[in-house]
């Protein structure tokens, strides 16, 4: 059971929601490319951030101003650092990437939870609910995010050979594969949390059915989805034990 506050969720929500959900790759390419992209970016971040804390109602004074803005500046400098840094990484081919990633997220989460649990600890209204809270910041976290940091961990896994490449992308539709991996991580979680973990077992088979014919064909392809389930399965475990 996680000791996390019900005020730690409700940021956390809000971060993962405008780091990920609410961030398209063209915003990822102008906050990369200029300092513009950068504030605008952090402003997606306080639209999200800001009315969630009003309409939850956390304090009658301004502290939960004061944690907002003050999430919202650390926010920025630790996007301004990685911005840096990233340009720095395309000198070395990338080979940091990973860890950069990684370290930036770790930092973020780790500035939400001092900044709420020990400088701004204000108590959250008693209809807000925790259960809600800890549902909502898993379904957020298992959904994009895992993909966005399974594309980023496992990038040099991805480039397999497809023997007839019109064909392959004539027969798969935009956007099914990240569709189908949120969906499994859901269910999973869903059986998780009802205690029918064998259940999960059927939701890995019956997507190993559809792509079975690709696996066979196609060993670096094979070993990919092997990597992807594995991840998958792991990803969602670790955070509903850690969440839930």
């Amino acid at each position: 059971m996680t000791q996390l506050s019900t005020l730690s969720l409700l940021v956390l929500i809000a971060h993962f929601l405008g780091d990920y959900h609410f961030q398209s790759e063209n915003m990822v390419r102008a906050k990369q490319r200029s300092l513009r992209g950068l504030l605008w970016h952090v402003g997606v971040q306080g639209l999200l951030l800001l009315p969630l804390l009003l309409f939850a109602g956390i304090s009658r004074d301004l502290t939960w101003v004061y944690l907002g803005l003050t999430i919202l500046a650390g926010h920025f400098v630790l996007d301004f650092l990685k911005l840096v840094l990233d340009r720095q990484k395309q000198k070395s081919a990338g080979r940091y990437e990973a860890v950069i990633y990684v370290i930036d997220q770790v930092l973020h989460v780790t500035l939400i939870l001092v900044l709420s649990t020990w400088v701004f600890p204000v108590l959250p209204p008693a209809w807000l609910q925790r259960d809600w809270l800890t549902w909502g910041l898993l379904a957020v976290l298992i959904t994009k995010p895992a993909n966005v940091t399974f594309k980023i961990l496992f990038r040099k896994y991805r480039f397999f050979e497809i023997p007839n490449p019109q064909k392959a992308v004539s027969e798969t539709q935009a956007g099914a594969g990240a569709l189908i991996g949120n969906l499994e991580r859901l269910l999973s979680a869903i059986f998780l949390g009802t205690g029918q973990v064998a259940a999960i077992g059927l939701i890995y088979t019956a997507k190993s059915i559809a792509r079975f014919k690709k696996i066979e064909e196609n060993q670096s392809f094979a070993e990919y989805y092997l990597i992807g389930t594995l991840y998958s399965i792991l990803y969602v475990t670790v955070f509903f034990y850690l969440i839930v």
